[in-house]
C-alpha cells in the first residue's frame, strides 16, 4: 500500500472523530446531522484493505475517456474533497435544513432528505437512501452550488462514485465535467 494512501486514510480517521455513522441510517438528532466524513471513514475501515480496481470514466463537455486504476493509486484527496466539503454535520448547520423521511414500499427503501432552507448554503440537498429492512445505506446523493458552479455527487457503496460539475461563467464557455469510478 502506498504511503500516500495510508496518509489519506489517517487524515480521514482524524477528521472522522466527530460522530459514529455506520452504514446504517440514523435519524437526525438535536445535536448534529448525518456526517459524510464519518461515513467515508467507516467505508475505508470496512473496505479499505480490499484490492479494488476501478474503471474511471471522465466526460468533459461531451468527450469521454476511460481507464483502469487500482485503489492504492487513486487520487483519494481529489475524489473525497467535494464530498467532505458538502458535510453538514457541524452543529452550526442545525436548523438550516428541512429534514424529511420518505418511504418507498415498492423499492423497499427509506430516504432521509436534507434540503437547505437558505439558497446561500453550499450544500443544497443531501439524500441518503437506505434499505428499509437492513437500514444499510444504498446510496448518497448531494447537490451543492457556489458562485454559479453546481456539483452533483453520488456514492453507492462498493458500486459507484460519481462527481458531476456544471459551470456557466459570465465570460467563456460552459463546462460540464463528470467523473465516475465504477468498482470492478
Amino acid at each position: 500500500m502506498s504511503q500516500k494512501y495510508l496518509l489519506l486514510l489517517s487524515f480521514i480517521l482524524l477528521l472522522a472523530c466527530k460522530k459514529k455513522a455506520s452504514e446504517e441510517m440514523t435519524l437526525p438528532t438535536d445535536k448534529t446531522y448525518f456526517s459524510i466524513v464519518q461515513f467515508a471513514s467507516d467505508q475505508f475501515q470496512t473496505y479499505g484493505e480490499q484490492p479494488y480496481t476501478f474503471q474511471r470514466v471522465i466526460t468533459l463537455n461531451g468527450k469521454t475517456d476511460s481507464s483502469f486504476v487500482t485503489a492504492p493509486y487513486m487520487d483519494w484527496e481529489s475524489i473525497l474533497k467535494p464530498f467532505f466539503s458538502a458535510d453538514i454535520s457541524a452543529p452550526k448547520y442545525l436548523g438550516q435544513y428541512n429534514v424529511s423521511l420518505l418511504e418507498d414500499n415498492m423499492m423497499d427503501t427509506r430516504t432521509l432528505v436534507y434540503e437547505a432552507k437558505n439558497t446561500a448554503l453550499f450544500t443544497r440537498t443531501l439524500q441518503i437512501v437506505t434499505d428499509m429492512e437492513t437500514r444499510k445505506i444504498k446510496s448518497i446523493y448531494i447537490e451543492t452550488e457556489k458562485n454559479g458552479t453546481l456539483q452533483k455527487l453520488f456514492y453507492a457503496p462498493v458500486k459507484l462514485i460519481q462527481i458531476q460539475e456544471y459551470e456557466s461563467p459570465m465570460i467563456g464557455k460552459d463546462k460540464a465535467l463528470k467523473v465516475e469510478y465504477y468498482f470492478l
